[in-house]
């Protein structure tokens, strides 16, 4: 009887198993419940039905890493609890993405000419700010899990850790506590809990980012402009969600004594900074014109990354929207232009109690040109994604792909727009070249192949939106608002996307999410699913997840390892939808 092999070779046996499978194994006897349970049997599920594929999945990641390459993912890390209850989230969430269609079709049928179904969330969580107060950034800053014991029904499986700035006559950044059961069980008792709120008297926020990177000591960097000052504070965000100041930094790096007087001048005619991107110890900041600073701020070691403003700027800022660590360079996207720069060496800017005899840097402000530019033309969104390879060795970012909205402020024009997918792929030939170079010349080898490539379309309308943010993940799905359809004034052609059924059901509650109808006026919340693991056609899926009767979503994050998304409005409202 099959009871009657050996532990080792049932074990075995479980990795031709699903994760369906598995769990139905688990409930037919004793003995299979307890090799179910153990940590093994889910190692072999995550690789196999996971991490093999490319599915999306929450990293536990090693402390030690270099400044810009991926920490390397230790699945050993995880207790055998989270690491099933993980693999079997990751799981049903890339079921999700993948079967779009009816149950009757069972699977995809290339003949199936039918309404696909919405891609309805399972979990809706919202609650004020503040009343009337809108809400202008909301992100996820990260997962804490509380390891409750199998007996314990009342406490949740972990909690997220949000971060809302709301903005009325000053800036408030508030810290809540989203208590999150795993396998659905919402208790409704546990409400989202306020953890802290900062709001400098007379302030205003111009910026902020989090660092991904959560064995650093910063978590957040946020430019603030008081009294006619502009600084940069660094905070670390506690587990318990705890605001604690680090330090505060100058806008545009102080003036260091190793400089000569025109470099000294050159930093007193920057513009101030905001932070762009915060990784490990390196904060990147710009201005809304041409420049871009990398700062150390453990060391105060900074170098400046600017190109040569165009004159279109004197009327309309090229204001910076993203900034990306690449391999060996660093990607600067604004509204009118995208530049890469070469991984620059910083120099110190100022004295520090660090040692520096050893440094080799010649004294003088570093400043780095761009080795390629490209241009899209003006644009409402942009979103930049590093992917990685597969090897466990070779972990520094690889081919990035970039999602683009252009903007569309003509009246006149045709009710068609677009998003677009590109992708700058890496130099073969700038693989294996030394990096860094003080010695900046221009033969430099760019390390990627410009122009970027378009590789992928998704049709969409033209309108104003306030929420005009795109988030696209590593594993090609991304989320973005569609603005209302025009056709319902009578101007134009119906909506480009399928109808659904009128109204989302969330753990059998009716929501006051409703998916469109047709004619509808009102705002979307789209995803889209580009080729790539989760989309093996290599036509672009867009699923529509609900609508905005009020139209005014003002902020939104997404978190693609955990198939969560967070929308902010100007009602002061926030909402969290799991899909």
């Amino acid at each position: 009887m099959l009871l009657d092999f050996p532990e080792d070779i049932l074990i075995y046996l479980y990795t031709f198993l699903d994760v369906p499978n598995i769990l139905c194994l688990r409930q037919t006897c004793k003995r299979f419940n307890e090799i179910s349970n153990l940590t093994i049997v889910w190692i072999h599920a995550w690789e196999n039905h996971i991490f093999r594929k490319g599915y999306p999945f929450p990293p536990k990641f090693e402390a030690e890493r270099t400044e810009r390459s991926r920490p390397r993912l230790r699945i050993q890390n995880m207790s055998r609890p989270e690491l099933e209850q993980r693999t079997r989230h990751a799981y049903r969430l890339a079921r999700k993405w993948l079967y779009e269609y009816p149950i009757q079709t069972n699977l995809p049928d290339s003949t199936f000419k039918g309404p696909l179904v919405p891609l309805l969330p399972h979990r809706d969580i919202n609650w004020v700010v503040t009343p009337s107060i809108s809400i202008t950034a909301v992100r996820f800053v990260r997962s804490v899990r509380r390891c409750p014991s199998n007996l314990d029904t009342e406490t949740a499986d972990e909690s997220i850790l949000v971060l809302s700035v709301s903005k009325g006559i000053w800036s408030v950044l508030t810290i809540w506590d989203v208590p999150i059961f795993l396998y659905g069980n919402d208790n409704t008792q546990h409400r989202p809990r306020k953890c802290a709120e900062w709001s400098p008297k007379g302030g205003l926020f111009t910026g902020l980012c989090l660092n991904r990177d959560h064995s650093s000591e910063a978590d957040l960097a946020v430019s603030v402009v008081c009294e006619g000052r502009h600084e940069i504070g660094l905070f670390n965000i506690s587990d318990a969600g705890e605001l604690l100041s680090i330090c505060t930094i100058p806008s545009v790096p102080t003036r260091a004594s190793t400089l000569t007087e025109e470099d000294s001048l050159f930093l007193q005619a920057m513009q101030p900074m905001k932070p762009m991107t915060l990784s490990g110890q390196l904060l990147a900041m710009s201005d809304d014109t041409a420049s871009t600073v990398i700062y150390n701020w453990k060391t105060g070691a900074f170098a400046v990354l600017e190109h040569e403003e165009d004159e279109v700027g004197v009327w309309k800022h090229d204001h910076v929207i993203q900034v990306v660590f690449a391999y060996r360079s660093v990607l600067v996207v604004r509204a009118k232009s995208v530049h890469l720069f070469p991984e620059p060496e910083l120099c110190l800017a100022s004295p520090s109690p660090v040692d520096f005899t050893d440094f080799s840097t010649p004294p003088g402000l570093a400043i780095y040109s761009p080795i390629a530019n490209h241009t899209f033309g003006w644009v409402d969104g942009v979103s930049v994604v590093p992917t990685y390879s597969d090897s466990p060795v070779y972990s520094q970012p690889g081919t990035l792909r970039i999602l683009v909205r252009l903007q569309s402020d003509n009246p006149w024009m045709a009710n068609e727009h677009s998003l677009d997918l590109y992708e700058l792929s890496l130099n073969p030939n700038a693989v294996g070249t030394p990096a860094h170079g003080h010695e900046q010349s221009t033969a430099i080898e760019c390390p990627y192949l410009f122009p970027p490539i378009c590789t992928s379309r998704v049709s969409s309308t033209r309108g104003p939106l306030r929420c005009t943010d795109l988030a696209l993940g590593q594993c090609g799905t991304a989320i973005w608002v569609k603005p209302g359809d025009r056709a319902s004034h009578g101007l134009l052609m119906s909506d480009v996307y399928d109808n659904y059924t009128p109204v989302a059901r969330l753990n059998g509650l009716e929501s006051d999410v409703s998916v469109s109808i047709e004619g509808s006026a009102t705002e979307s919340l789209v995803a889209g699913i580009f080729p790539g693991p989760l989309n093996p056609e290599e036509k672009v899926r867009t699923r529509k997840i609900c609508t905005n009767v009020s139209n005014n979503w003002t902020a939104l994050d997404y978190d693609e390892a955990m198939g969560r998304l967070v929308l902010g409005d100007a009602t002061g409202c926030v909402r969290i939808l799991e899909l």
